[in-house]
């Protein structure tokens, strides 16, 4: 789309881009989630929205998407597989580096069990890879990258949580739809590659490790309500919690905006930049508007997390509580 097409967007852009200059943080990014391309409207041109503000915020360094980018209520596995790309193709024009976690409907399993269609044509772990991971170093879908800033040095961890079994039935089909999970394997990873750093460690996850003090993921249906619990995340969670160089969580899944502290560990979750709104809680949407999309660019500055918000929300500030102990002061606090 031209400029002038996305004025509906980037004319409401100029005060954020200028709260997050003033910030001066070391550390930017971009976080979205829950695209679900193409269910109500493509979600393309807010992506290139985006170029309005990286072409006025030099600081910003990548993007992570947090996962369910696609269109998995499309009943042509192509139409589905050519609505991830088209997302990706559009993040990755942005030109800086792109990390995502892979979300529970990317695969396309949940709602061809659902619709009853046959889902031997699903996007399994190594196409997903292939569409997904440019800027993944490994053969995996879970990995860390690490970089280093004049406020500090951080290890950025996206987790994998569809990390489940991709086995077939008598009739070749895949029995495990929306079911999210960490397995074994993932989890020995973490324990035993992440967190041997001095650096100080965000995750990203599509979901939320643990959905206690979540909201979006209490009170939902019977039908919803059992594709929301994290299989094999206990294990992390408790590692998360006791190692204190994990500063903050991030995901998306629950499609609402939470700032919720396990004991001195905040988690973060983002409204879904799909045209949706979720719960009763969450703002209103209106398509052609600023409210079209909901994105944020956190920008990490000393002890604090600051999300600027476009779109439907509000601004928030999250207290990196670990970050001010002994061990972090001088790497990571800068006054």
């Amino acid at each position: 789309m031209t400029n002038k097409e996305l004025r509906y967007l980037t004319d409401h852009y100029d005060e954020k881009i200028e709260t997050i200059n003033r910030l001066c943080a070391p550390l930017n990014f971009i976080f979205i989630t829950d695209q679900h391309n193409e269910l109500v409207k493509s979600v393309v041109p807010v992506i290139e929205s985006m170029q309005y503000i990286l072409d006025r915020c030099p600081g910003i360094h990548f993007l992570v998407s947090g996962g369910d980018i696609g269109n998995d209520y499309n009943p042509d596995p192509n139409g589905m597989r050519a609505s991830h790309i088209r997302i990706m193709e559009a993040m990755y024009s942005l030109g800086i580096p792109v990390h995502c976690c892979i979300g529970n409907h990317d695969d396309g399993l949940g709602n061809m069990i659902a619709q009853h269609w046959d889902n031997r044509n699903a996007i399994l772990p190594d196409e997903m890879h292939r569409i997904c991971g440019k800027y993944n170093p490994t053969n995996r879908n879970y990995y860390y990258t690490d970089i280093d800033t004049e406020g500090g040095d951080y290890r950025l961890v996206f987790l994998d949580c569809t990390d489940k079994p991709y086995l077939t039935d008598a009739n070749g089909q895949y029995p495990y739809g929306w079911r999210l999970e960490i397995s074994d394997e993932q989890a020995e990873w973490f324990e035993n590659n992440v967190l041997n750093t001095d650096r100080g460690i965000f995750v990203f996850s599509h979901s939320p490790l643990s959905n206690a003090g979540i909201y979006g993921t209490a009170n939902m249906t019977d039908r919803i309500k059992p594709y929301d619990d994290l299989l094999g995340s206990p294990r992390l969670t408790y590692h998360v919690r006791v190692c204190k160089r994990v500063l903050a969580l991030f995901s998306g899944h629950v499609h609402y905006d939470n700032v919720h502290y396990d004991g001195d560990l905040p988690q973060i979750t983002t409204n879904c930049a799909l045209l949706q709104k979720w719960a009763p809680g969450c703002p209103e949407r209106t398509a052609g508007t600023i409210t079209e999309t909901a994105f944020d660019v956190v920008s990490v500055k000393g002890d604090t997390v600051y999300l600027t918000r476009f779109g439907p929300g509000t601004d928030r500030c999250v207290d990196l509580i670990r970050a001010r102990s002994t061990m972090f002061s001088r790497n990571y606090i800068h006054n």
